[in-house]
């Protein structure tokens, strides 16, 4: 598998790859993305340094009010929080500084359900997810279904989100082949 990587822009830093290379997927309204996530990349790009290249990417799956482009610009630019990520931390559970965000932040395309529907993106998904010598027809017109259906309960969705069948966030990949977009 290839990370299936789609952004529309990268709004802090250059996006400069390297041989090994790890990708934290966040949404701005996520309090354990900022509790849990960015502490362990932040952790994790100290420990190996230049060996490893470290890239956050700002994504939507839910709650697309809140998780928008503009709200995490907001937050690279100002350190502004939004939504129950700003709850947890007036709560005290959490402790944000901008300053901690060393990482260059892309942003996930977001696509609407249309397009999540097509053939053309599920097939993607199946021949970029799958080895297709040992599955048989029939599991793959099993997820086909699948997909189709877990689709249609998405008004939209961030296009790396859906297309690397994220099921959260904070999500992790490391990868060391180029990605395809």
């Amino acid at each position: 598998m290839k990370l299936a990587l789609n952004y529309t822009e990268v709004i802090k830093g250059e996006l400069n790859l390297g041989s090994i290379n790890l990708m934290m997927a966040f949404q701005v309204n996520c309090p354990g993305c900022f509790i849990h996530g960015f502490p362990v990349l932040k952790e994790l790009q100290t420990y190996y340094g230049n060996k490893l290249s470290c890239i956050a990417l700002s994504t939507a799956f839910e709650d697309f009010q809140i998780n928008t482009e503009e709200n995490a610009k907001l937050l690279v630019n100002t350190g502004e929080l939004v939504g129950e990520t700003l709850k947890a931390q007036e709560a005290g559970h959490l402790n944000w500084e901008s300053s901690t965000l060393s990482v260059p932040v892309l942003i996930d395309e977001v696509i609407n359900q249309s397009v999540l529907q097509k053939s053309e993106f599920i097939e993607s998904i199946i021949i970029n997810m799958l080895d297709r010598t040992t599955t048989s027809p029939l599991e793959q017109g099993n997820m086909r279904a699948s997909l189709y259906n877990y689709f249609s309960q998405l008004p939209q969705c961030g296009k790396t989100f859906a297309a690397n069948l994220m099921r959260g966030t904070p999500s992790f990949f490391l990868f060391t082949d180029p990605w395809k977009s």
